[in-house]
């Protein structure tokens, strides 16, 4: 188990690596719920969380402490971008951190500038330096650095890439969808489940589907919660 999810008024939902569906069958939970969450993902925090309806957690070391960061607040799978601004803003970092040539590069840019700005405008003996990420960023993005999103043919291609460039890219534990089951069939979510397990990674999906019954052949986790509030695990 990597952690829980807390919902108010339920039990705490264990977790796995791989996919956990949450069905909420009663449309004005699930409404509410889905408006938190769209809410959270603007900040990765739960200060907008002020009745405390949602707690997440991803250390199975500490099971009562919540971290935030290693959650990725990301919703709809349909309008999720993987090359955003926030997105290639981790592949920079991950670009200049694991890129000792590109750190050597970067410090011998700051010589440079230091060399000449200050033999230009003055003879005080001081530094000036690049921040590595933002100035870094800044050239990438000038030259329109894009992760490759034209092999996509389905939102299970899109979406094996989300979970790779988290993987890849991220130190995220858990990412947090809604209507995942609306976009996947079952073998596609079996599929998902499996590549999810193998690079230690867990979904959270927040759905409202009509479920009584867990599918057959459906090899991820499901918490179905009926029009009355009752629980069923499966």
């Amino acid at each position: 188990m990597i952690g829980s999810i807390t919902i108010y008024p339920y039990e705490p939902f264990p977790l796995e690596y791989g996919v956990t569906l949450f069905n909420f069958q009663n449309k004005s939970e699930y409404s509410q719920l889905i408006f938190r969450l769209n809410k959270l993902k603007k900040h990765d925090t739960l200060t907008d969380d002020s009745d405390r309806i949602m707690h997440l957690y991803t250390n199975p070391d500490n099971l009562i402490e919540e971290y935030i960061k290693d959650v990725a607040f990301i919703g709809d799978l349909t309008t999720f971008d993987i090359n955003s601004t926030s997105n290639l803003k981790y592949v920079f970092q991950k670009i200049v951190s694991d890129s000792t040539i590109m750190r050597d590069q970067i410090e011998t840019v700051n010589n440079q500038l230091n060399d000449v700005v200050f033999d230009a405008i003055t003879t005080y003996d001081s530094q000036i330096s690049l921040d590595p990420y933002s100035d870094f960023a800044k050239i990438l993005k000038a030259k329109e650095v894009r992760l490759d999103v034209s092999k996509w043919g389905n939102y299970c291609d899109k979406i094996i890439d989300v979970v790779s460039f988290y993987n890849e890219f991220t130190n995220k534990k858990l990412l947090l969808f809604h209507n995942l089951e609306r976009l996947l069939n079952l073998d596609q979510l079996n599929e998902l489940d499996d590549y999810l397990k193998s690079v230690d990674l867990t979904i959270v999906s927040l759905e409202s589907y009509p479920m009584t019954l867990k599918e057959d052949g459906n090899n991820i986790k499901v918490y179905s919660i009926d029009e009355d509030h009752v629980r069923f695990d499966y």
